[in-house]
């Protein structure tokens, strides 16, 4: 074999090894993309998991609290608890009733769109407050329901009190 062909030889055996080496390499990156979007499908359905059941965490929270409220002080209170028609948000609405300054705490546990919204309307301003379901544990949800009984905070308040792990102004 003169020199010429054996070094069209050894070109072309080159040729198939960085073909088997590229196929390999492809086959490798297929399987770490695989991997990743299965990892990444298993985050999603693990913090799916994780907001369902804190929306049942807070609902029972927000649903005790409420009804707690009702039953230590039925004629102060109006408590209205309820799911929407879709079943994906619970709401929760406490107004007080002969007390002032007059005042209702709107709170809506949204499921799907993964959101708590804290909204307060009163004789003295109006807030609103929205987080993400994980962001809020059912210790917050009492505090805001505390805050509607507390009517020392409200006596002599120019505005609605803080959320509950909002920045003080």
């Amino acid at each position: 074999m003169s020199d010429f062909e054996a070094a069209l030889r050894a070109q072309l055996d080159r040729n198939a090894e960085l073909a088997t080496q590229r196929a390999q390499a492809e086959e490798e990156m297929d399987r770490a993309a695989r991997e990743r979007a299965a990892a990444d499908a298993r985050a999603v359905r693990e913090m799916a998991g994780a907001q369902r059941e804190r929306h049942a965490q807070l609902v029972d929270a927000l649903t005790a609290a409420a009804r707690g409220l009702k039953e230590a002080a039925p004629e102060d209170f109006v408590v209205r608890l309820g799911w929407t028609e879709s079943g994906e948000e619970f709401i929760a609405k406490v107004s007080t009733r002969l007390v002032e300054p007059s005042r209702s705490l709107l709170i809506e546990l949204d499921r799907d769109d993964d959101e708590v919204l804290a909204r307060w309307h009163s004789d003295i301003g109006n807030a609103l407050e929205l987080w993400r379901l994980l962001e809020v544990d059912p210790a917050v949800i009492q505090q805001l329901v505390l805050q509607v009984a507390d009517q020392d905070q409200w006596r002599h308040a120019r505005r609605p009190p803080p959320f509950p792990g909002a920045s003080q102004e």
